[in-house]
């Protein structure tokens, strides 16, 4: 599922390019993962190196029922097996884009979520993408500041 929202496909004039198009090839979205009940990683929350395919563990235990209340105590946050969050740092693209590039952002995480959720249809998971959020209690969670970086979307996965 990883892989399929940002992993890396190939490189071109060296330059990484990953399995979700970004505005620029600038890659300003970042991956984290709140981990409940998933085979062979501890429930905790996580984040997604992109270059080393590899997931950075920011804390451990079942975070699922604060992520839930953060996403404005949503069920399908807190039954989920993962839910992946979405963050951007906004910097990555504000310096060519300008005020254009909140929108470009915004499209990316659209990209990411959306192979994401066929990934998830291929293996017979159920996906759902989350928007309604309050951004300051998720960015407390995953300790981004709010300001450089912040949440964006959120996508629920579990077993249907």
């Amino acid at each position: 599922l990883l892989w399929a929202g940002q992993g890396i496909t190939g490189e071109a004039s060296g330059q990484r390019l990953r399995a979700a198009p970004s505005a620029g090839a600038l890659y300003p979205i970042e991956t984290y993962l709140a981990v409940r009940e998933v085979v062979g990683v501890p429930a905790g929350l996580y984040h997604y190196a992109v270059g080393d395919q590899a997931l950075e563990q920011l804390q451990s235990g079942d975070r699922s029922a604060a992520l839930a209340r953060a996403a404005l105590d949503q069920a399908v946050a807190r039954s989920a097996d993962v839910v992946l969050v979405w963050s951007a740092v906004f910097a990555r693209s504000v310096w060519k884009y300008g005020q254009r590039a909140y929108r470009y952002i915004y499209l990316d995480a659209g990209h990411i979520a959306e192979n994401v959720a066929l990934a998830a249809t291929s293996l017979c998971l159920g996906s759902c993408p989350i928007a309604a959020l309050y951004d300051d209690e998720v960015n407390a969670l995953f300790g981004l500041d709010g300001v450089e970086e912040s949440v964006v979307y959120m996508t629920s996965i579990g077993r249907i």
